[in-house]
């Protein structure tokens, strides 16, 4: 779902809409993943990786305008997306292979998935979403984009 707030302008320079916009995907992108717990579905949690993976991205075509403090919180999602990735390898291999697996192997993919559910939600908690991180990304992003000479 596409929201209105999140519209670029393309009357605004890229500098305006980033502080405009990118703010709101971070507080979105928060608020969603502050949902997941132990108990959330893989589906759930594969939808967060695809929400991970498209701040991620967006937020690289932007570094230029912001410089090495974006990067460095680019690289603080890359865990996120790497533990959600893992995790949904092997929800994907035991939806199509359950049958075929024999069960010691069915049993160890689902413990893969089981660790790398936890190493996510160890992370989002601990680290990623501790100390007023998302404020400080939503006044980091308002902020501390550059504004470019034209030319």
């Amino acid at each position: 779902m596409k929201h209105r707030a999140f519209a670029w302008k393309p009357y605004e320079s890229a500098t305006l809409n980033a502080r405009r916009v990118l703010p709101k995907l971070v507080r979105d992108y928060f608020e969603s993943g502050r949902k997941l717990d132990r108990d959330s579905g893989a589906r759930d949690m594969h939808g967060f990786r695809l929400k991970t993976k498209h701040l991620r991205y967006t937020l690289e075509a932007f570094v230029s305008l912001y410089g090495p403090g974006l990067k460095q919180r680019i690289d603080s999602l890359r865990p996120i997306q790497n533990a959600l990735g893992e995790l949904n390898d092997c929800e994907v291999l035991l939806a199509g292979l359950r049958k075929k697996l024999p069960n010691a192997v069915r049993a160890h993919i689902r413990k893969r998935a089981g660790e790398k559910h936890k190493e996510f939600l160890r992370y989002w908690r601990e680290e990623f979403d501790a100390a007023d991180e998302d404020n400080k990304w939503e006044q980091y992003l308002t902020r501390s984009a550059r504004v470019k000479p034209a030319g």
